[in-house]
């Protein structure tokens, strides 16, 4: 199949590349991202990555692939496989199975058939529909190349792909869904089946699990075929037991347990080992239904879904996490996606910086998903150099996979599952290199554990048998704060722990242990809970001493995608923080990366980082600073600087104190109702006229009731003057266009989300002044209680403060401290207008969605000329915007240096065509970025290239990238 498909790709070239030329896709330039599988790319042409991504291209006979090229060193993104048809040689059932084969190999969302007359496009993440056993798939989209308009091929265009702007679309809205992935769809059937046999078998569960495992797995080696046809197991295998011709006949002849000991025998490791007592219950037990869900061989049976998949095309990575199903459920536990495992172990691994005598740990490897994704890196590092030698990928040998295994992946894990089914993931990544034949006469699997994996508490392991010998430390620790036996962990294994962990948190101590087992200069990567690496208070003293000892290179920020299923299955907001065992420098920068939730990052086909999302920390700031985490995920930038200078003034909170010491003020939050339990009573609270939360609105107190409960948690009877006239009222919810406050002068009670502030008769007047200045400073006090509160927008919605976050707020003496410039007063509005929105709604926030209009760049291009005139203007000249031109996947905004009265005629209208010309001239073979500035010195014209959703051309970003053109024109000797 794969020769007849090479010579006819080279037969067909002329006509495909014909047909494609259209969509802007171009397999005779390589910065177009277009490559043959039948071509012998030279490795300035491709990077490795690519050339690994296009051999399994070829497996699942593409004749090209897209790739997306990143900037860094994170690995190109293949985005499109497109099939040659222009022949006619695949059929309806040729199709079909090629599309069972994308899908359950996961590489790319979409492809496209391409054949003399139309251009088919498929979704690759919708299963095939299997109907009167047959496969079948239809196209979601067809382009009749002889009829379609201009729009058509501009919605499937290259150009679309190029920056990623083409997931963003409306076409893409109802596909390539993350629910409907080969991943996804396993997994919730594979719950179905789980649940069903531990109902009809009665089966303990641990051997439940066990023997569904152990049936994937020998699923996975019955279908393994090479190209010649090759089984794993021998033609006639099966027949021993019974005249069996499959695996599911050896099911329903109850001779299940005779196979597992023959393989087990086979293939050493005691992969396949029974205890006696499970092997008897095994043969006491009918599993005829196991058969059933393996074959679906049931017309209609809910269990019909093993024939969507390609078992032989599965990647490793899922299999691991079809085997995370069957550890055993903990609550500290956050099970790693396996997209993200591949992109830690993409940035900690880099293809294309090959290492050797690699020594890899995961602290806490649960199924084995971090271990099984560095174990692949590393043979791929192996073949890396091999190819550079012969000019030929290899296959590495079974002893070279046992030696790279056996030598370089370790791991640790408390949970004897774990260990068990890490061993299971790593023993299936290794016939996954292997062909079918070699499996079964050379393939003997190790015993793992205790050599490389070990079944024991990691502060144990830590205590007792650990060097600092590894090059990478990886992983996702549990993650559990105020753990009751914390110190008794400590000192029972004798941990050295100079510094605090915040909250007990259990994954805080990981990070600060873990790096003991680092080499010098070695590098971790651990995933933490964000709110204690970054943004609580109680992690200050924390990252002071541990950002001092240890050089961050990068945090990579998911808080935004901290809704249940955008990342992990649990709402948690987490981080990735890499560390290297060295001290950093006084000038080393950190690198905050805050990702974004985008539709790619939803749907979990890729991370879209951007121009926007990286902000550079000074050493001394990432210490010592407490906002510049939060002010980096609304944007950065100079929303920092202007919280700095706010931060200078006299707060609220210290003015109240003052008072308070001087003039015998109250201030604090409301009481709390006790729930299902009888502790205070308080007559001062029971009966008393209050008012609720719900009652209390920006439109005022719509309504006031009497207190009726008589138990509380905390009455406050301490503070209890604040219930008491004259005293000012405040919502610790923000409202939309104001803050919630009434001043009053009578008494009242209000419960703990409304605090209050009491003052004697003759200082109401400044009661009221307080007020005033909540109402008269509303927009500015909104955006630092945001950017000052360690929940609102991280584990709780956007609007969501407390007392101490409005005692933060600042209350000068002179309210003139409190003028904004011009510049200060965009920042604000952007982030009241766009950024508040963003951080709850994502991908589906008005910033991400629409496209920027004529007017929008017009006020982006004034703010961009008059921040570069402030410096650059003179009698003769100054930066002026010219013509933008929008293309379906850019917006080309040129920018001129002349005359006040410079003509426009002067610049000629620039094509579509001609923009991507300028984009390949600047990015060369390498990579692509979402936001470009290039510049014509000669011309004295520079262009900004983004693309066209709105949060690339608002106002506050005019001033970032007119700082960026400065930094840029200094460094050219303007």
């Amino acid at each position: 199949m794969h020769k007849k498909n090479i010579i006819f790709t080279i037969m067909s070239s002329n006509t495909f590349n014909e047909i494609l030329r259209p969509l802007s896709f171009d397999i005779d330039s390589a910065p177009s991202g277009l490559f043959l599988t039948s071509h012998n790319y030279t490795s300035a042409e491709i990077d490795f990555s690519e050339r690994l991504v296009l051999e399994e291209a070829k497996r699942l006979n593409a004749t090209a692939v897209f790739f997306r090229r990143m900037e860094g060193l994170q690995s190109s993104i293949p985005q499109v496989f497109i099939y040659d048809n222009t022949s006619r040689s695949y059929s309806d059932d040729d199709l079909a199975e090629i599309h069972r084969k994308v899908w359950s190999r996961g590489i790319v969302p979409i492809y496209y058939v391409v054949d003399d007359t139309q251009i088919r496009i498929y979704d690759g993440r919708e299963p095939v529909k299997f109907s009167k056993n047959k496969l079948e798939i239809s196209p979601f989209d067809t382009i009749e190349v002889a009829s379609a308009a201009q729009g058509l091929f501009e919605r499937y265009s290259a150009n679309l792909f190029f920056n990623g702007s083409f997931w963003d679309q409306d076409v893409a809205k109802d596909h390539f869904l993350s629910s409907k992935s080969a991943e996804n769809k396993l997994i919730e059937g594979l719950r179905k089946i789980r649940t069903q046999f531990l109902l009809e078998t009665k089966l303990e569960k641990d051997l439940a699990h066990k023997v569904l495992v152990l049936s994937i797995l020998v699923k996975y080696l019955e279908e393994r075929k090479d190209e010649k046809g090759n089984h794993v197991f021998p033609h006639d295998f099966f027949e021993v037991y019974e005249g069996s011709v499959s695996f599911c006949d050896v099911i329903r002849k109850g001779k299940v347990v005779e196979l597992f000991r023959s393989l087990s025998l086979h293939f050493n490791g005691k992969i396949f080992e029974l205890s006696k007592d499970d092997e008897k219950q095994l043969q006491k037990t009918n599993l005829d239904k196991l058969a059933r869900y393996l074959d679906a061989n049931m017309e209609n049976d809910q269990y019909a879904f093993w024939k969507l998949y390609s078992f032989e095309y599965l990647p490793v990575e899922i299999i691991s996490r079809i085997y995370q199903e069957f550890i055993t459920d903990r609550e500290d536990a956050v099970y790693t996606p396996t997209h993200l495992a591949r992109f830690m172990v993409d940035e900690s691994m880099p293809l294309n910086e090959v290492k050797n005598n690699f020594k890899v740990i995961d602290v806490s490897c649960g199924s084995g998903i971090f271990l099984v994704t560095a174990f692949k890196r590393l043979v791929q590092w192996w073949q890396k150099d091999q190819f550079e030698r012969s000019g030929f990928i290899k296959k590495p040998k079974i002893n070279k996979l046992k030696s790279i295994l056996l030598q370089s992946i370790y791991g640790v894990d408390l949970e004897k599952d774990a260990i068990r089914l890490s061993i299971f993931s790593l023993s299936i990544a290794l016939c996954d290199m292997l062909s079918p034949t070699e499996i079964w006469t050379e393939l003997k699997f190790e015993d793992l554990e205790g050599k490389n994996l070990f079944n024991k508490d990691f502060f144990d392991y830590l205590a007792n048998d650990y060097q600092s010998e590894y090059d990478l430390v990886i992983g996702n620790p549990p993650f559990e704060d105020k753990i009751k036996n914390f110190k008794g962990t400590i000192s029972k294994y004798k941990l050295d722990v100079s510094y605090s962990i915040p909250r007990n948190q259990i994954a805080m101590l990981f990070l600060q242990q873990s790096v003991k087992l680092l080499k010098k200069d070695g590098l971790l990567s651990l995933i933490m809970p964000s709110g204690p690496l970054l943004y609580n208070v109680t992690g200050c003293e924390f990252r002071n001493e541990f950002f001092s000892r240890y050089e961050i290179p990068q945090i990579i920020d998911f808080s935004l995608l901290d809704k249940k299923s955008l990342l992990f299955e649990s709402a948690v907001a987490t981080s990735v923080i890499f560390v290297n065992n060295r001290e950093p420098k006084e000038d080393h920068q950190l690198l905050h990366i805050t990702v974004k939730r985008t539709r790619a990052a939803k749907e979990k086909l890729y991370f879209e980082i951007d121009h926007y999302d990286l902000h550079y920390v000074p050493q001394d700031i990432a210490v010592d600073d407490k906002i510049v985490w939060k002010t980096n995920l609304m944007g950065g930038g100079q929303l920092y600087y202007l919280l700095k200078r706010l931060q200078n003034i006299r707060t609220l909170g210290d003015y109240l104190k003052e008072m308070k010491k001087k003039n015998v003020w109250y201030f604090g939050e409301g009481y709390q109702v006790a729930i299902n339990s009888r502790t205070k009573t308080a007559n001062f609270l029971t009966g008393k006229e209050r008012i609720s939360s719900s009652d209390f609105t920006e439109k005022g107190i719509l309504k006031i009731t009497i207190e009726t409960e008589k138990y509380f948690v905390r009455t406050r009877e301490k503070n209890k003057r604040i219930f008491i006239a004259p005293h000012l009222i405040i919502k610790e919810t923000p409202g939309e266009e104001k803050f919630v406050t009434a001043y009053l002068d009578r008494d009242i009670i209000f419960r703990n989300e409304i605090f209050g502030i009491h003052a004697p008769k003759e200082a109401k007047e400044q009661l009221k002044k307080i007020e005033e200045v909540l109402k008269t400073n509303y927009f500015l006090f909104k955006t630092i209680l945001l950017s000052f509160s360690s929940r609102a927008g991280i584990s709780r919605s956007a609007s969501t403060v407390l007392m101490k976050d409005f005692l933060t707020l600042p209350y000068p003496e002179d309210e003139k401290e409190l003028k904004l410039t011009k510049n200060e007063k965009i920042i604000i509005q952007d982030i009241l207008d766009y950024r508040i929105e963003e951080l709850s709604k994502g991908e589906q926030a008005q910033i991400n969605i629409i496209k920027v209009d004529a007017t929008q760049l017009t006020e982006f291009g004034k703010v961009l000329c008059n921040s570069l005139n402030s410096i650059y203007k003179t009698n003769e000249k100054q930066f002026n915007p010219l013509e933008p031109i929008q293309t379906k996947a850019y917006t080309c905004f040129p920018f001129s240096y002349s005359g006040n009265e410079y003509a426009k005629e002067g610049l000629q209208k620039l094509s579509e065509k001609s923009i991507y010309s300028l984009i390949e001239k600047e990015k060369g073979p390498t990579y692509y970025r979402r936001v470009l500035k290039i510049y014509q010195n000669k011309e004295e014209i520079f262009y900004l290239i983004k693309p066209n959703t709105l949060r690339y051309w608002i106002k506050s970003i005019a001033l970032r990238d007119a700082s960026e053109i400065m930094i840029d024109l200094i460094n050219s000797g303007y």
